[in-house]
């Protein structure tokens, strides 16, 4: 070997390598990382799901989709404590056929690969949101289904308080509370699940340590080690039941709301 070809080989050996930067955290939730690529896709696969074109994307939008992520990260965790066990494959392909069956225009396969190529997902992407949203329902529902109840006295309150002056706006006439009552006491169970859920969500983010990045955070490349400084950072923003309002917002099976 020449001793010129040494000394370039050498140097090159030498000299500091800039690592590709990949990704950049946005925020860390009790340890986990959550990545601007997470942040961005999930917000696109839930703008798929609710048919909203991405030019609505806005900062604001942005912003309620990681509070969402960090309520869903949270829950996530309580989750892989209860080891509960993933949905079938038979359930996931059934489950996807439902959710493409609410999206106007996606009812081919080749209008569907469309839709995924113009929002920049794919149909992975798609089936892994769902599948975390249906774990993060098992679980609310196992945590929180049997601590409810309503008695008649709820149901004819809900009745008379909601039910009737709704219908009266519309000019329909008052149903029977009998014909009615089965699907207000459903109502009613879920939105005391919700404010029992809102009320978890609370106290799990008074008790986490969460750091918001700001766009600033680190990024990650060939050379990231670790996951940086925590901050005990509550934010107590409201939410809606997670997993169906990544969910209800989603379009993907939202339990939230009263129905009328």
């Amino acid at each position: 070997m020449s001793t010129g070809l040494h000394c370039v080989l050498l140097l090159l050996l030498l000299s500091p390598v800039q690592a590709e930067v990949v990704d950049r955290m946005v925020v860390v939730v009790n340890k986990q990382i959550i990545l601007q690529s997470e942040l961005d896709q999930v917000a696109r696969v839930e703008f798929l799901l609710q048919g909203r074109p991405l030019n609505q994307l806005t900062d604001a939008e942005m912003g309620k989709v990681l509070e969402r992520l960090i309520d869903q990260d949270l829950l996530q965790q309580q989750i892989a404590q209860a080891a509960m066990p993933d949905s079938s494959p038979e359930e996931m392909t059934s489950r996807l056929r439902e959710v493409r069956s609410q999206i106007p225009g996606a009812e081919t396969d080749e209008k569907w690969r469309g839709m995924l190529a113009k929002y920049g997902v794919t149909e992975q992407d798609v089936e892994t949101q769902i599948l975390s949203q249906v774990k993060v329902l098992r679980f609310i529902d196992l945590r929180f289904r049997g601590l409810v109840s309503v008695d008649k006295t709820a149901i004819a309150a809900y009745y008379q308080e909601k039910l009737v002056p709704e219908l009266r706006k519309q000019g329909v006439p008052d149903p029977p509370l009998s014909e009615v009552s089965e699907r207000i006491e459903k109502v009613v169970i879920e939105q005391r699940i919700d404010e029992l859920l809102n009320d978890w969500l609370q106290t799990l983010r008074a008790q986490a340590h969460i750091e918001k990045l700001n766009g600033a955070g680190p990024a990650l490349g060939a050379e990231f080690v670790g996951t940086g400084t925590q901050s005990a950072g509550p934010n107590m923003a409201g939410t809606d039941r997670v997993g169906a309002k990544t969910g209800a917002a989603t379009g993907t099976g939202a339990k939230t709301g009263a129905k009328k």
